[in-house]
């Protein structure tokens, strides 16, 4: 029996039923509904949970002082690229919006506060940053992914969720913030 002969012949009968199987698989594709946990958060449209927090000066701060104010609430980590590279469009949002009244709270989630500090002499922010070395806030919060957002609004309602990196300095961010400036 020559092997030779049949080697071709079943990887291309392997090629065909792998091709069978695709096609097939993708004829229902249109009316499934796919589930994406990051883009799911039930937490949308309910009440901010509220929290207290130091910021790097040592000062309490909680989020329920806020109220009546739009907040921009930002959780991140010295160590996250993304992080740092969203810290720019955070600053420049907070200067053109520091007047209108919006509140950005930075949560720093590293577990050492003097790792922040030290990243705060060489990376200051307009805004407040706050440690949550222990990780309340973001466990009230279920980030799961870093830098993850959330904009708040006056009566203290989550309207959006925001996960990974965002230009907050582009069109399309700052329309969004002047949305909830004027609800």
């Amino acid at each position: 029996m020559n092997f030779n002969m049949k080697r071709p012949s079943l990887t291309y009968a392997f090629y065909f039923i792998a091709a069978i199987l695709v096609f097939c698989s993708q004829i229902n594709v249109s009316n499934a509904q796919g589930f994406d946990p990051l883009l799911y958060d039930s937490s949308v449209g309910s009440k901010a949970p509220d929290f207290t927090l130091k910021d790097v000066s040592g000062k309490e701060v909680s989020l329920s002082s806020f109220k009546g104010k739009p907040v921009l609430l930002n959780f991140w980590a010295t160590w996250c690229p993304y992080c740092r590279k969203e810290r720019p469009h955070l600053n420049a949002l907070h200067k053109d919006y520091k007047d209108k009244g919006l509140i950005i709270l930075s949560v720093s989630t590293d577990q050492s506060t003097a790792k922040l500090k030290d990243f705060m002499k060489n990376t200051p922010a307009d805004f407040i940053v706050l440690s949550d070395s222990n990780g309340t806030a973001a466990s009230l919060y279920n980030v799961g992914g870093l830098p993850t957002s959330y904009i708040v609004n006056r009566e203290g309602i989550i309207k959006q969720r925001f996960v990974g990196f965002r230009e907050w300095s582009d069109n399309g961010s700052k329309t969004l913030i002047d949305k909830l400036l004027d609800d």
